[in-house]
């Protein structure tokens, strides 16, 4: 009998969950069991995403969690000039649905201050010299001579003369043009060790445990009154593994270089008579490079913390980040790229200075630092004419900032 029972109750039970219409379960903003899963609800699309914390069923233009692609980065495509994210759902997206409040207001106020600034539609004062090897992705070369260009038209305006950037795009398979030709082109003995990378990609296994995105290296030579963009990947790359934030960061590196007069100096990063640090040179790159590299808030943001995130992984037990005197003390430690951790804290976590550093002075006294660069003695000096803080000083600022990033990434 009570066999009988039992039985008749989970008939119950199912018949009753059975009975719920599936309308009225599946509506935009309603909870939602197994992530990415898509639905159909009153004519809508609607797929289960994350949002603040819990599944829930979404329109899939709001969807801000992204994918992930073959080397460990979020995937982007250019389609019409207009840049598209994919994400976690396998969708396309042509913005992101979070608003400014979301994010820290510093944050914003750099993304805003950078992007804010006056366009010159013509790029007048840029001009681009194109060495496509025909080893380098023809869909990559597309979207970086689009994107540079792009880019050029906001840093044309803050040149005071018209310079010619050498933009050239190699692989793995063209050392015998790199060890020739190329000299003709662009002969400077800073290129060997940057292209040292070049060997790592002859496969698809070791071209993605070296970033798998390729990158590139670049500067402005004064005595010549050109600049270079040397832009490399390898030869089996596809826009999958294409990162936005590489032709911005390096054209930024351009501007510094052009705007102080190059990046030469009698002192070594690091060294307290030092014009130049580590941080300062690729940290400001960095958050120039991703507020240019993409098209909103939502994605400058998650690049920005994914890129920090993965450097905190590796480095937790050097830096505990515990005070802002432990803040301090990384900003001192990052001035100096001699060695693989500091270097890549040079990026991820230099980024977060110069992002503070802009979004509380704004971007236009960052232009004037870099102007500052040789009519002053050092980096502390060249602070204290541009924001009235020194290198102590703005360290200290600043700490709090980093703290706060670091600790919510942790």
């Amino acid at each position: 009998m009570k066999k009988l029972t039992s039985n008749v109750l989970v008939l119950a039970l199912v018949a009753t969950a059975f009975s719920i219409p599936a309308q009225a379960a599946t509506k935009v903003g309603s909870p939602c069991s197994t992530v990415n899963v898509k639905s159909i609800a009153n004519k809508v699309d609607l797929v289960c995403a994350k949002s603040e914390g819990k599944l829930k069923w979404t329109k899939p233009l709001d969807v801000t969690t992204y994918a992930i692609g073959p080397t460990g980065k979020m995937v982007y495509r250019v389609i019409k000039g207009n840049q598209q994210r994919l994400s976690s759902a396998n969708d396309w997206l042509k913005s992101d649905a979070r608003i400014a409040t979301a994010f820290d207001p510093i944050r914003v106020a750099a993304y805003k201050s950078i992007n804010e600034i006056a366009s010159d539609p013509n790029a007048a004062n840029i001009n681009f010299e194109y060495y496509i090897r025909p080893s380098f992705p023809k869909d990559i070369a597309s979207v970086i001579k689009e994107q540079s260009k792009k880019v050029a038209t906001k840093l044309s305006p803050l040149l005071d003369k018209k310079i010619s950037i050498k933009l050239v795009l190699i692989t793995e398979k063209d050392r015998a043009f790199i060890n020739g030709e190329m000299k003709q082109i662009l002969n400077n003995a800073d290129l060997t060790g940057a292209l040292e990378i070049l060997s790592a990609y002859g496969t698809k296994q070791s071209f993605y445990s070296r970033g798998g995105t390729g990158g590139g290296t670049a500067e402005y030579l004064p005595q010549a009154n050109f600049g270079y963009y040397v832009g490399h990947t390898s030869s089996l790359a596809t826009l999958e593994t294409f990162w936005p934030e590489v032709p911005p960061h390096e054209l930024a590196h351009i501007l510094q270089a052009v705007l102080a007069g190059g990046f030469r100096g009698e002192f070594g990063e690091g060294d307290p008579r030092a014009k130049w640090h580590g941080h300062l040179i690729e940290g400001s790159a960095n958050t120039i490079g991703m507020a240019l590299g993409f098209e909103n808030i939502g994605w400058f943001n998650d690049e920005m913390d994914t890129l920090l995130k993965d450097s905190i992984r590796f480095s937790k037990l050097k830096y505990p980040m515990k005070t802002n005197a432990d803040a301090v003390a990384l900003i001192k430690d990052i001035e100096r790229r001699d060695n693989d951790l500091r270097n890549s804290l040079s990026y991820s976590a230099g980024q977060i200075v110069w992002e503070y550093f802009i979004g509380k002075y704004g971007f236009g006294k960052f232009i004037e630092l870099m102007k500052n660069v040789p009519l002053t003695d050092n980096f502390s000096e060249n602070l204290k004419k541009t924001i009235g803080l020194d290198r102590e000083g703005f360290y200290e600022a600043a700490a709090p900032y980093m703290l706060a990033t670091w600790k919510r990434l942790s």
